[in-house]
């Protein structure tokens, strides 16, 4: 520490450093770090600083190995990230490491390998008829369900809701996101949630059901549940998609890429199909980049109700 500043300073200093990145982002870092380092451990060759052209090996070793582009990107946002830390020159800048990078986007492509299947309202209906409600999991999980397919929040989203960001309303419910993936500095967005059609599906009924039974103690909306005993200690982000993949499969459902994010798929392309405008889709989902919203969900669809392959008369 530079003269005249004490270890507080360093500790307040260190604090803001580390709150620059989300937890989760962190720990995603140090386990791509640890696998960097154990692979240069493995070749006998120095991991700080990295070699341009062992960052070139490992990163076409990973692409043989099935990784995708997003995942080839992150490695490289790390490397970068932990020389920045430690104020040495950066590998990932070399012209070497730019040019497998382009090379490997043209061999492999830079489209995700495996998107999340949107679910629609009519397999939401199947998952949740199945689950038992009179047990105060299967309330969780069905208010989970219906409130994650009729919000569009993402998981990490759904999970970090806490009972004060719930605001009722006579139309429905407004849930106030505190901080997500876009928007890692926190200014907040409100996101609506109105009643239901059926009484076995409304996502504000569910929601009520499950809060009469996890009770008004600040803290988490979806909590761990020990046995019959409800919790107030917070799910990880990796519960909603093991709980909505299991859920899937036990009423019948292939469980093959059903994610958490296939509620949110699901909300946008089954609101594309029903005719809502693009605005009001993207300011549900708060897709920054209209792009990926169209790209991702609304063409597809296109796609199939304009193929011409309908009409050959195969």
């Amino acid at each position: 520490m530079p003269q005249g500043l004490t270890d507080t300073d360093g500790e307040r200093i260190a604090a803001a450093i580390a709150a620059a990145r989300t937890e989760s982002t962190r720990r995603v870092y140090a386990g791509v770090w640890s696998r960097w380092e154990r692979w240069c451990a493995s070749r006998g060759v120095a991991v700080l600083p990295s070699d341009p052209l062992a960052v070139c090996a490992y990163l076409t070793e990973q692409a043989a190995d099935g990784r995708a582009m997003g995942t080839l990107d992150l490695i490289c946002t790390v490397i970068r990230h932990v020389h920045r830390m430690c104020d040495l020159h950066n590998p990932t800048d070399a012209l070497a490491v730019h040019q497998v990078r382009r090379g490997l986007r043209r061999t492999y492509g830079s489209a995700p390998r495996r998107l999340a299947r949107p679910l629609s309202v009519e397999e939401i209906h199947q998952i949740v008829d199945g689950i038992d409600r009179a047990t105060p999991i299967g309330i969780r999980d069905a208010a989970m369900i219906l409130l994650g397919y009729a919000s569009a929040l993402r998981r990490s989203e759904l999970v970090a809701l806490t009972l004060g960001d719930i605001e009722d309303k006579p139309a429905g419910l407004l849930l106030h996101i505190r901080r997500s993936k876009t928007d890692p500095d926190g200014h907040g967005a409100v996101v609506g949630v109105a009643h239901g059609q059926r009484a076995a599906t409304d996502p504000v009924a569910a929601l009520n059901a499950w809060r009469g039974i996890r009770g008004a103690a600040p803290g988490p909306v979806f909590t761990r549940i020990w046995g019959s005993t409800i919790s107030l200690q917070a799910l990880t982000g990796h519960v909603p998609a093991r709980m909505l993949r299991a859920r899937a499969e036990a009423a019948g459902l292939d469980g093959t890429r059903i994610t958490a994010h296939s509620m949110r798929a699901g909300h946008a392309t089954t609101a594309a199909l029903a005719g809502v405008p693009l605005d009001r889709i993207a300011a549900q989902t708060r897709h920054k980049d209209i792009g990926v919203l169209v790209n991702r969900y609304i063409r597809p669809l296109e796609a199939l109700a304009a193929t011409s392959s309908k009409d050959l008369g195969l």
